[in-house]
């Protein structure tokens, strides 16, 4: 349980999670798969026209996102689990790691570039001038750009990257922004086992507090987690645990001992702000950058094109 109290705790710099396949790919060729994978416009390097406007550019982001989810059906997927040991968090800082595609494959590694490249094309094109407009703001909290609820198609995160291989199994995520509030809530849900049984957390919250700290950036304040478990010990029930410590707090105490461990030197060490800055946001696509560096995509299930990446 202290596991799942950090790792539910350093899921807020994710603000979103996800990990996805495409059934019908399974089915196809491994062969045929090898040979279309880098034949068309869904490629980092290709020769031809590219695309310009905005519309055309969320077109060819989810070609890329498709490119590359087909080569992870092919190559496989990361295995990243709970905790340092996991490869979920980084061992000094604690904040979220930054998955290596390449460590799957050089296929994989050049098809997401190509997508974190369409993001950076897009962040470029970006519509909305204030994505922040009207966050914390009780009465118009509802005309927010940010508003609503968001599921993520793409990560750096290693926190937000879940597969079928790994020890925390496979989960979907969605990222629910109640901008009247000024607060956002992380809820992942676990998918069943292999065995078709549920698996003791089954659904994990992340509640923050989300402040407009600029036009685009986002600041965050972790108030509580809260897991749904379905067993207690040895019996089978549902159940929910909060936890309530909010990570700077947590990050605080590091810094405390940090200082008594540096025996009076001068370094000032400042616990960092966890936030996001928007790069590009419409009222179907949401793409935004945080403080570790770490890339997500998202999207609303009202853009029709996205649904099927979103199930």
């Amino acid at each position: 349980l202290l596991m799942l109290s950090a790792s539910a705790l350093l899921l807020s710099a994710a603000v979103t999670t996800n990990a996805f396949s495409i059934s019908s790919i399974q089915s196809a060729a491994p062969s045929l798969a090898k040979n279309i994978l880098f034949s068309s416009s869904d490629t980092a390097g290709d020769v031809g026209e590219s695309p310009s406007t905005a519309e055309e550019l969320k077109s060819d982001l989810l070609k890329r996102i498709e490119t590359l989810r087909t080569i992870k059906e092919r190559d496989g997927d990361f295995a990243i689990g709970f905790g340092v040991k996991g490869g979920e968090i980084d061992k000094k800082s604690r904040a979220p790691q930054k998955v290596n595609f390449y460590s799957i494959s050089a296929d994989a590694g050049k098809a997401a570039d190509a997508v974190m490249e369409t993001a950076e094309q897009l962040a470029k094109n970006n519509p909305t001038d204030e994505p922040t407009l009207y966050l914390g703001n009780k009465e118009k909290g509802d005309q927010s750009p940010l508003n609503g609820e968001w599921r993520l198609l793409f990560t750096t995160a290693a926190d937000a990257t879940f597969s079928k291989n790994s020890t925390r199994g496979y989960a979907t995520a969605k990222n629910i922004v109640d901008a009247s509030q000024g607060r956002i809530t992380n809820v992942v849900d676990f998918a069943l086992s292999q065995d078709g049984t549920e698996p003791v957390l089954k659904q994990l919250n992340v509640v923050i507090a989300a402040t407009a700290a600029g036009k685009a950036r986002v600041e965050l304040r972790f108030r509580y987690a809260k897991a749904v478990l379905t067993k207690f010990l040895w019996w089978k029930c549902k159940w929910n645990l909060y936890i309530p410590v909010p990570a700077p707090f947590i990050t605080r105490i590091l810094v405390f001992f940090s200082r008594i461990f540096r025996f009076g030197r001068k370094e000032k060490r400042v616990p960092p702000k966890a936030y996001f800055d928007v790069l590009y946001l419409d009222d179907k696509l949401r793409i935004h950058k945080t403080g570790e560096d770490n890339l997500f995509v998202q999207a609303k299930d009202t853009w029709e094109e996205a649904q099927p990446f979103l199930a």
